[in-house]
C-alpha cells in the first residue's frame, strides 16, 4: 500500500488535526492555510511562547500531511508582524469538507479559480436585472439564444445593453455588428487602456447599436470583447488579466470589469442587461456568474455536462456561504432539446437537473421535519417550475444551424421560427425579469 498522501486526502486529514487540537479555553478554532501547491499550515492565534506544548502536538500530528504540509507546519500569532491582518482576511471562508461533516476555517491561495470563491458580501443586487449566459462548453448556442432574447426584449419596450465578456472566444461582434457599426473598440481595449489611465477616453467608444433592433421599440446596445477591424487583439488580451496598481492601491482584474461593466451602465441607463460569459471554469466565467442577478446555466443531457456541474456545484457546496448567496440566482437551461422523444428526454433531464442540486445546493428536508421549519428551507420539489433546477428549454431545429440574427428584421426568419425554438425559454426569462421588477 503506497504511504503517499494526495491531495484530496490531505484537507481531510489537517481539519481533523485542527478540530481534535487540544487548544486551551477560549482560543479560537485554528485557520488552515493552503498554498498554491495545495501544502498546508495550521495557524493559531496564540503566543507561541505561552502554549508551546500546544504547537509542539499540532507540529508532529500534520507530519501526517505527507507532502502537503508546508513548512513552517504550525505557525502562531507572534510569528507575524501584524496578525490581526492575517487572521481577519476576508478570504477567510467556513469550509465544509467534502463526504464528511467536518467544516473548517480556510484560506486558499490560489492560482486560478479565485473568483469561484467569491465572497457573500461581493454578490450584491444590480440596480438592472443582469442576466449571464453560462455554460460548462461552447457550441450549446449560448450567443444565439442571447441574441433572439435580446431581439424579443427590444420588441417588448426594453433598452437592452449586451456585455460580451467571453474574451477568448469573442462572437457578439461578428453575430450582431457588421464592420460598419462596430465601435472602435472593445471590452479588452479598456482593460489594457484602463491599466495606463486611459480608460476614460476607452468608454466613449466602446458601445454600438445593433441592426437587429432595426424598427423596434427601443435599442439594442453591444459592447462586444474586440473592437473594430482590431489586428492586435491577442497583444492586448495578453495583458487584459492583469491587476494593476492605480493611486497606490492595487486593482484586480475583477474589480476592474465589474467597475467597467458598472460604468456602460449608468451611461447606458439599460433596462436589460445581458452578459455572455466565457464558457467552462475560467475565473473570468465565475466573475460573470458573480455579476449576474440570475445566471443561466446551458446544459445538454450528456454526462460529462452533469459531471461538470456536479463539480462546480461541489466547489459551492463546500463553502456553504458562498452557495446560499449563488444558488438564489441561478436557472438551467435545456439547450438543444431534441425534436423526438421529447416526453422521455425532458423527464430525464428533469430528473437529472433535479438530483443536481438536491445533491449539492439545496438544503437537506429531515425526515418527519415540521412544515414551519421546512419552509425556510431553500428546498424544491422536482415539479416546481420556479426552481433553478427545473429548465427552460431552448428546442432544436436545423433552421437556427449557422444562424444569423441580423436577418430577423429582413423576415427570413418568422415570429413562428422564433416562437417554435425559443418561445418557452424567452417567455420564461421576461417573466423572471418581470417577477424581479415587481
Amino acid at each position: 500500500m503506497s504511504d503517499h498522501v494526495f491531495f484530496d486526502e490531505a484537507l481531510r486529514r489537517a481539519a481533523e488535526i485542527v478540530i481534535n487540537a487540544p487548544l486551551p479555553e477560549g482560543v479560537d478554532q485554528p485557520l488552515l492555510i493552503r498554498d498554491i501547491l495545495g501544502r498546508i499550515s495550521i495557524a493559531l492565534n496564540i503566543r507561541r511562547s505561552e502554549h508551546e506544548g500546544v504547537v509542539l502536538t499540532l507540529q508532529s500530528r500534520a507530519e501526517s500531511l505527507g507532502a502537503f504540509a508546508a513548512s513552517p507546519r504550525v505557525v502562531c500569532a507572534d510569528d507575524f508582524f501584524d496578525a490581526p491582518v492575517l487572521f481577519q482576511d476576508p478570504s477567510i471562508i467556513q469550509f465544509s469538507v467534502p463526504r464528511t461533516e467536518l467544516s473548517v476555517r480556510l484560506l486558499d491561495r490560489q492560482v486560478t479559480g479565485q473568483e469561484w470563491l467569491v465572497r457573500p458580501g461581493d454578490l450584491g443586487q444590480p440596480e438592472v436585472p443582469r442576466l449571464v449566459f453560462f455554460g460548462l462548453k461552447g457550441g450549446v448556442g449560448r450567443s444565439t439564444a442571447l441574441a433572439i432574447l435580446a431581439y424579443e426584449l427590444a420588441r417588448a419596450g426594453n433598452r437592452v445593453l449586451l456585455i460580451d465578456l467571453d474574451l477568448e472566444s469573442p462572437g457578439l461582434t461578428g453575430l450582431l455588428l457588421p464592420a460598419d457599426v462596430a465601435a472602435r473598440f472593445g471590452v479588452v481595449d479598456w482593460l489594457v487602456e484602463d491599466a495606463v489611465g486611459q480608460g476614460d477616453d476607452v468608454c466613449e467608444q466602446i458601445v454600438s447599436t445593433s441592426p437587429l433592433s432595426a424598427n423596434l421599440g427601443q435599442e439594442i446596445r453591444v459592447v462586444s470583447a474586440i473592437g473594430n477591424g482590431d489586428s492586435l487583439y491577442l497583444d492586448k488580451l495578453s495583458r487584459a488579466y492583469a491587476d494593476v496598481s492605480q493611486q497606490h492601491e492595487v486593482r484586480t482584474f475583477s474589480e476592474r470589469v465589474r467597475h467597467l461593466v458598472e460604468i456602460v451602465e449608468a451611461k447606458e441607463k439599460p433596462d436589460v442587461v445581458l452578459i455572455d460569459s466565457r464558457a467552462g471554469l475560467h475565473d473570468l466565467a465565475a466573475l460573470s456568474v458573480g455579476l449576474a442577478s440570475t445566471a443561466f446555466l446551458f446544459a445538454t443531457d450528456a454526462a460529462q455536462c452533469w459531471q461538470g456541474y456536479r463539480s462546480l456545484f461541489a466547489h459551492w457546496q463546500s463553502r456553504p456561504e458562498v452557495a446560499r448567496r449563488v444558488r438564489e440566482r441561478l436557472k438551467i437551461v435545456s439547450a438543444l432539446f431534441p425534436e423526438t422523444d421529447q416526453a422521455s428526454r425532458g423527464r430525464r433531464f428533469l430528473e437529472r437537473s433535479h438530483l443536481l442540486f438536491t445533491d449539492t445546493l439545496y438544503d437537506e428536508v429531515a425526515p418527519g421535519g415540521t412544515e414551519a421549519g421546512d419552509s425556510e428551507l431553500f428546498n424544491f420539489d422536482m415539479e416546481n417550475s420556479a426552481a433553478p433546477h427545473y429548465p427552460l428549454r431552448i428546442k432544436w431545429n436545423s433552421r437556427f444551424q449557422e444562424f444569423d440574427p441580423l436577418q430577423i428584421p429582413s423576415g427570413l426568419f418568422g415570429e413562428d421560427d422564433i416562437r417554435g425554438a425559443y418561445g418557452e425559454f424567452t417567455d420564461g426569462v421576461i417573466q423572471l425579469v418581470e417577477g424581479a421588477e415587481a
